[in-house]
């Protein structure tokens, strides 16, 4: 059972797991409780129009311990520094050059789409740099 600040345990709680394997504890109070307690609006237990307030905690599974690890890691650090410039240049072929939507069906018409469309993207910015050097 889970005890809120003021001291009132929870009536009941419910596990469940999710399809990415984490473990979901909710931990549910009573709305009466809650409605006399002189806490009730600095109270994390979350507010609904049910018949009970309810209090979540996640339970990360193994395969979610060591990617969030893995993400607190100087390696990972450094690439998501990076990441924005990535982002920005496969926002720029999904905007301006139509590689939201496939052109043909196949894996290798979207391939061959995914380089043209890269090789003329890259030749535009080129062009544009000569531009800017020749003034």
């Amino acid at each position: 059972m889970l005890q809120c600040p003021v001291g009132e345990l929870s009536t009941r709680v419910e596990k469940r797991t999710a399809k990415n394997g984490n473990t979901y504890l909710r931990y549910i109070f009573s709305k009466v409780k809650c409605r006399k307690c002189s806490q009730r609006e600095n109270c994390r237990v979350g507010k609904s129009k049910a018949k009970e307030r309810n209090y979540s905690i996640t339970q990360a599974s193994e395969k979610n311990l060591e990617r969030l690890k893995f993400e607190e890691s100087e390696y990972f650090q450094e690439r998501m520094k990076i990441r924005h410039r990535i982002e920005e240049k496969n926002g720029e072929l999904k905007e301006a050059h139509g590689l939201r939507k496939a052109d043909s069906r196949g894996l290798f018409a979207m391939h061959l789409q995914m380089y043209f469309t890269a090789f003329t993207a890259n030749v535009k910015r080129i062009v544009r740099l000569e531009e800017l050097a020749m003034e």
